[in-house]
């Protein structure tokens, strides 16, 4: 009976230890800046603001500019902390090269719902859920465009939905680790045994392992044309991530960027057009389109 009740104990603090651990996890990784650096009716360009259902009963917000009919849409997927407000400066150009355009805030982020937390695989969810919601207004040729964890988030999204265009990458990491790693250094963490723990706790947490969801894996899964653009003063995910990407994928154009940052959106703005010179050959032929019971939205519980 003694042992009985010593293991009972055992279990019931484990519970309350793993439970207090995932509530610290969401505290610490928790987007408490959610304002709009821009609005869409900032550029003058007509859009079509609209609620698009994702997982788990949420919803986003979303900006599309669909004025040219029959042309593909280029999805838009910002990074961690930021919303679709962020790539707007990217929406003219794409506009003027007869290509339509989705922008949205990813769960927990901007004026979309919030949602007990916000990983890469939700993020993915989401630019899958928008199109999803794209396909049903009769939009199926789709390029993805992503910036950071959004990057991360594009490429994990091709990497499973056949029939994309054409994929574009800004400043993605190649693994999550080191930057898991990073933010414990920052937070005085030591990496052992505490690290090891909060690493595979978020594993757990957002219910995959990093190995399976990092750009380096699916990267190589990819078979539409790919752009691994990247800042050559970025600090935050240094250079050698693009460099590591691109050995995975063969088939990919590595454009490196001088002197921009990481979270540089005016920098990004300034080498536009390499970026549209690489994509112009990729628009002269129809992509093929996925059946839609291809195009998933699926849930990480």
């Amino acid at each position: 009976m003694t042992i009985l009740i010593s293991l009972i104990g055992a279990g019931v603090l484990i519970a309350l230890g793993l439970f207090s651990l995932r509530l610290w996890l969401q505290r610490a990784f928790r987007i408490r800046d959610r304002r709009w650096v821009n609005d869409p009716e900032s550029l003058a360009i007509p859009a079509e603001r609209v609620r698009v259902p994702t997982c788990r009963g949420r919803t986003l917000s979303a900006a599309w500019y669909l004025s040219h009919p029959g042309a593909p849409v280029v999805v838009m997927v910002h990074g961690w902390g930021a919303n679709g407000s962020h790539l707007l400066f990217m929406v003219p150009r794409l506009l003027s090269e007869g290509l339509n355009v989705a922008v949205f805030d990813a769960r927990c982020h901007g004026q979309s719902d919030d949602d007990t937390f916000a990983s890469l695989p939700r993020f993915a969810e989401d630019a899958e859920a928008v199109m999803a919601g794209l396909r049903a207004r009769g939009h199926g040729d789709f390029i993805l465009l992503g910036h950071s964890v959004g990057a991360g988030a594009v490429l994990l999204t091709a990497s499973r939905n056949p029939g994309i265009r054409a994929v574009i990458s800004l400043s993605a990491f190649s693994h999550p680790e080191p930057m898991m790693n990073g933010w414990l250094q920052e937070r005085g963490i030591p990496r052992r045994p505490l690290g090891l723990i909060i690493n595979r706790s978020v594993e757990w947490l957002i219910g995959h392992r990093f190995d399976d969801i990092a750009p380096r894996t699916t990267v190589a899964k990819i078979k539409a044309p790919l752009l691994l653009v990247h800042g050559c003063q970025d600090t935050v995910v240094p250079p050698w991530h693009a460099r590591r990407l691109a050995q995975e994928n063969p088939q990919a154009t590595l454009l490196k960027l001088p002197d921009v940052q990481h979270n540089d959106p005016e920098g990004f703005a300034r080498h536009v057009a390499p970026i549209l010179d690489w994509l112009r050959p990729h628009l002269r032929h129809q992509a093929p389109v996925a059946p839609s019971e291809q195009e998933r939205v699926t849930g990480t519980g």
